[in-house]
């Protein structure tokens, strides 16, 4: 599928410039405020009605706003995925509806990804039509995750399905309110199909009474404003933002910037690996996104259309405009294709999908962020240069887990900290920010230990920081959380282990080295419960000992948790940048002393040397003078004097000089501007697994087609410039399901 929103961009500016005076640029940004502030009422009624933590404590939910064409105008909430999920959703319903099907107070759920635009079945949306008297002026969209959507899909989740008719149920912008109440007779067929009726008939109320709202706030804005003139402010507002968009694009050097990334799966007892490929295309004032990738596959990982548009769009946000406001503008400037169907990234039916936002759909985010930085590096434009990063984490986590406390009642627990507590990339202005989170769900938490525990019958063992998660960098990438838990008030729960990124990090770039994995452990037969009678608190796993379940995989259903069973979870880290032979010793010191880093980290990672007798003290000088002698060694034709180089170019690769490519730290040509710069580097492999081990970083490790590191060093200065992770050595930046 190609999806091309673009208009013709003489056209767009002409009519910019042609109605800056005809409008108030007040008034304008009064209203566009106005719409925001729609959705923003509209989350306050989910957050105040909701009982459930995902919502109330977590945050998993958006609203959005629509006009009658189907143009974006408003949003709030906390998931840009649901911006690419939401035009879907009320496109589906929208198109299936109207004219003559359609009344006010009618709500439609939409919660089938191959055909209503949600990221997995447990991500339910509601689409409400507005009405102004009897004319169809809008739609609002609320959208959250519910706790549970029936099927074998544990909270949205099967990670064992073959075909999505096994996952969960489906429903095509259906029909379940009249006058914004809720169908009985369907209210009563759920109750009968979810493992939390209470929870899901709420939160599902929830959703109707913020929509609700929302409608009635666009009246009272029409009556305030009259259609007439509403509508030429929607068209205004989104004019202005493409045309400021555009105006950011056209700063990007042209050119076509390829990329590369892998989808992990093992729930069948395999070890594959599924590629996938991103081209991203700045044209003039345009973004061209083309995907490719293997075909799909049975399994939960293929990422449906919004997954990927919504996981594409975060880093144009947050990364390339984050200044810019937000709405249907942003799309007018973007092509995308998803490629043929049937591949992961275009998935058809029957392929299932209950975890494609959380796999494929991340890993296309992960890949058009890198693209993006790319184009930001090449880019002579200093603001641009500055919002060059490595890849934000992107990799899951997460058990959840059903079953019946000890009063008999139905309880699901759904721990997000080692879900979106994953690190951020390093950039220009500092480190990578600790728990950053997926760059496509910033604003998702998790809940305090003490609403987890008053919710669910759980005993919360400890969540703190993961030392070494972080790329190591000039900027190093943000820390992850480490979490453990176990039953407290209930004997035998039931559940799924999900990890999206164990053996595959989040990539550093101009030399950074990659994140941490994720990773998750079930041990049995420990000795907490002697531990808690004795008073103690258990906070790390060898106080819990017992016997570590070497079943468990990343991706598994129908596991067994028991009291006394421990599950702990640790999140990814985010890749670095720059080279870290290049950071600060005083920095290094710092995270050594914060436990940010282990000794051993620091020393093989990062070349530092100790003040003798300490663990973290280091010798700055020693420590350039290890380096030195290091890289000496590993590039031979060097004249190596890192501690002498420039330090306003320490976050940089290469730049284009005079037709050629060249070290942005010592200016030496590497290879002419039409030829791929790194063929003349120096050139290191390692195995990824191997370095990780030796520095206390977490990586579940590959015995058939193991993951190295390719390292592309400069053969003048001898600095870093590239770091490549590679599988088996695929490198090629096409895949063709056809062959």
């Amino acid at each position: 599928m190609t999806t091309n929103t673009a208009t013709n961009t003489s056209q767009t500016n002409t009519a910019a410039q042609s109605a800056s005076g005809e409008f108030d640029p007040i008034t304008a940004e009064v209203i566009r405020s106005a719409f925001d502030n729609i959705t923003t009422e509209m989350s306050l009624v989910l957050l105040r009605t909701s009982g459930s933590p995902v919502l109330t404590e977590s945050k998993d939910f958006s609203t959005v706003l629509f006009d009658a064409d189907l143009n974006q105008i408003g949003s709030s909430g906390y998931i840009l995925l649901h911006m690419a999920s939401s035009r879907r959703g009320v496109e589906a319903v929208a198109k299936a509806r109207v004219p003559d099907d359609v009344q006010p107070g009618d709500a439609f759920i939409c919660n089938d990804p191959h055909t209503s635009g949600a990221l997995h079945q447990g991500d339910v949306g509601i689409v409400m039509p507005i009405f102004y008297g009897d004319e169809l002026v809008g739609w609002t969209f609320s959208n959250a995750h519910l706790m549970d959507i029936g099927g074998a899909a544990i909270s949205g989740f099967a990670p064992e399905a073959r075909d999505t008719f096994s996952e969960a149920l489906r429903f095509p912008g259906t029909r379940v309110a009249h006058n914004a109440v809720l169908d009985d007779e369907w209210v009563s067929f759920m109750r009968n199909n979810v493992r939390v009726p209470l929870s899901f008939i709420s939160d599902l109320r929830s959703l109707v009474a913020a929509c609700n709202v929302g409608g009635e706030r666009m009246g009272k804005l029409i009556d305030e404003y009259g259609q007439a003139t509403l509508k030429k402010y929607i068209d205004y507002n989104i004019k202005l933002t493409e045309k400021a968009l555009r105006e950011r694009i056209a700063r990007l050097p042209d050119g076509t910037y390829q990329t590369y990334d892998y989808v992990e799966y093992d729930g069948f007892g395999d070890d594959s690996l599924n590629p996938i490929f991103c081209e991203m295309t700045v044209s003039g004032d345009q973004l061209k996104f083309k995907f490719s990738g293997c075909p799909q596959v049975a399994a939960f990982i293929n990422a449906g259309p919004s997954a990927s548009e919504g996981s594409l769009i975060a880093p144009i946000m947050c990364q390339l405009a984050p200044d810019i406001p937000f709405n249907e503008g942003f799309w007018n400037c973007l092509e995308i294709d998803l490629g043929e169907e049937g591949s992961i990234l275009n998935p058809v039916v029957p392929a299932p999908v209950t975890s494609g936002h959380a796999s494929a759909g991340m890993r296309a985010g992960r890949m058009a962020q890198e693209a993006v930085a790319a184009a930001c590096a090449a880019s002579d434009d200093e603001e641009l240069r500055s919002r060059v990063s490595g890849q934000s984490s992107g990799a899951v986590t997460l058990g959840i887990w059903f079953g019946e406390d000890n009063k008999g009642n139905p309880s699901m627990f759904m721990p997000f900290g080692m879900a979106v507590g994953i690190g951020g990339s390093g950039q220009t202005t500092g480190d990578g920010q600790d728990c950053y989170g997926m760059q496509s769900t910033l604003a998702i938490k998790w809940a305090d230990i003490e609403v987890q525990e008053l919710d669910s019958p759980v005993l919360m063992l400890w969540r703190k920081m993961q030392p070494n998660a972080g790329g190591a960098g000039v900027t190093r990438g943000g820390l992850a959380i480490d979490e453990a838990f176990m039953l407290h008030g209930a004997n035998n729960f039931v559940g799924m282990n999900f990890q999206s990124g164990a053996e595959i990090p989040a990539r550093g770039a101009s030399g950074g080295l990659p994140g941490g994995c994720g990773k998750a452990w079930l041990i049995r037969e420990g000795e907490v419960e002697q531990l808690l009678a004795k008073g103690k608190l258990p906070t790390s796993p060898e106080l819990v000992k017992g016997v570590v379940d070497n079943s468990l995989l990343g991706c598994q259903t129908n596991i067994p948790f028991a009291k006394g069973d421990v599950f702990r979870g640790l999140g990814g880290g985010g890749g670095g940048l720059g080279d870290p032979f290049l950071r600060d010793p005083a920095l290094i010191q710092q995270d050594l002393i914060d436990n940010a880093i282990s000794a051993n980290a620091a020393e093989q990672l990062y070349g530092a040397v100790f003040v003798n007798g300490s663990s973290t003290a280091v010798d700055a000088n020693a420590t350039w003078a290890n380096r030195n002698a290091l890289r000496s060694t590993l590039v031979a034709s060097a004249n190596v004097a890192l501690d002498k180089l420039p330090k306003d170019t320490c976050h940089a690769d290469v730049l284009r000089q005079n037709g050629s490519w060249v070290c942005a730290h010592c200016d030496t040509p590497l290879t002419s501007a039409n030829e791929s710069w790194t063929s003349g580097t120096q050139t290191q492999e390692r195995d990824l697994a191997d370095l990780f081990d030796a520095t206390d970083t977490h990586i579940r490790r590959r015995h058939r087609k193991p993951v190295t590191l390719t390292e592309h060093y400069c053969p003048s200065c001898a600095v870093c410039l590239k770091v490549n992770v590679m599988v088996d050595q695929e490198s090629t930046p096409v895949y063709n399901t056809a062959g």
